[in-house]
């Protein structure tokens, strides 16, 4: 069995990652690639479990790592995911971090990942926190400067851990065709 090339996204939230896969899912399939894409779990996350909680990033990894083992079996040439793996592993760490969570529970949480479903090339978006506020339409719960300011800080401390290959970049200065454009081409470059 050949398995899809597995693109993940992830990075400061506003930041264009949503917006940039469907435009990238499209210049794919023009380019005669067969493309699926893994939307963000949080969108489908139950309204009994509070979002920005432990359990939450807990529910939203195990949707994202079954929709990625669904996806292996795809005959597809790429998968690209909005929000995978390393993004929940960030959002854990994030939580161990801030004491949300303990060394153990966030052990114990890392046991849980089947490394064979990690991407084989990431995109971390990042975006200053006033850009973000600006795309959001004005601040919020979550899109809020002292947010987004403490979120890329613990992101770029996260960012460094990251094993595998990786792209940074920043969309502050991007429009929406330019950043869809600037992601295809650093994609393409990866392909096997």
């Amino acid at each position: 069995m050949r398995k899809p090339f597995m693109v993940e996204f992830t990075g400061t939230p506003e930041a264009g990652k949503t917006t940039s896969i469907r435009n990238v899912a499209r210049k794919l399939l023009n380019e005669g690639y067969t493309v699926t894409v893994l939307e963000e779990s949080a969108e489908r996350l139950p309204e009994e479990i509070p979002k920005g909680t432990w359990d939450a990033n807990l529910w939203m990894h195990y949707q994202t790592q079954a929709g990625i083992l669904r996806a292996t079996y795809s005959k597809v040439d790429l998968v690209l995911i909005d929000r995978g793996l390393i993004d929940s592993n960030f959002y854990g760490k994030k939580f161990l971090w801030e004491n949300v969570c303990t060394e153990e529970q966030y052990q114990n949480f890392t046991k849980q990942f089947i490394h064979e479903l990690l991407p084989d090339f990431l995109i971390a978006l990042v975006v200053q926190p006033q850009i973000a506020i600006q795309r959001r339409g004005g601040a919020g719960r979550l899109v809020n400067e002292k947010y987004i300011k403490a979120y890329n800080q613990l992101f770029m401390r996260y960012y460094d851990e990251i094993r595998c290959q990786k792209e940074l970049i920043d969309t502050a200065d991007l429009g929406v065709y330019q950043m869809s454009e600037v992601i295809f081409q650093t994609i393409r470059r990866r392909l096997p």
